[in-house]
């Protein structure tokens, strides 16, 4: 299977999403998938998980209040679809993690994107990285969709 170029949805997982808000160098094909969820052009995933993650994870302490709110501002986006915790979705991520030596938050994520059915999990996550391909999900750093009418007005 090669890397889907026009996905229907797409996953986003907490450093994604990291990188979106800080803007952090390589953040723009994140951005990009974000205002096309925002256009209502593709479905964008997060998981629960990601409230928590993207409020500590390679962020500067002490945590500035307006950052928080920036953070949850964009967490919170009615353009994202949110994938809950459940047992059922907690005992696929242990499967994950045990079968793909993965940390529980990385699985925890794919079986998010495996739940949701999205198309593509990005990452830089290099351990799931690895996993390439699992269960109907592509897993990629994060890239440039590549159908440009998904971008025409």
């Amino acid at each position: 299977m090669a890397r889907p170029d026009n996905p229907t949805s797409v996953y986003l997982d907490s450093d994604t999403l990291i990188y979106a808000i800080t803007k952090k160098p390589g953040y723009e094909p994140v951005a990009a998938v974000l205002r096309l969820a925002e256009a209502r052009k593709l479905q964008v995933v997060i998981s629960d998980l990601s409230y928590i993650e993207v409020r500590g994870w390679g962020l500067v302490d002490p945590y500035p209040p307006e950052l928080d709110e920036r953070c949850l501002a964009a967490l919170d986006s009615p353009s994202l679809t949110r994938v809950e915790l459940s047992r059922g979705l907690a005992i696929r991520a242990r499967r994950y993690a045990y079968g793909r030596s993965l940390g529980n938050y990385d699985a925890l994520h794919l079986a998010s994107a495996v739940e949701a059915g999205a198309g593509v999990l990005m990452t830089w996550d290099k351990r799931l990285l690895r996993a390439q391909y699992v269960d109907g999900v592509w897993i990629e750093e994060p890239y440039q969709l590549g159908d440009p009418a998904l971008f025409d007005a």
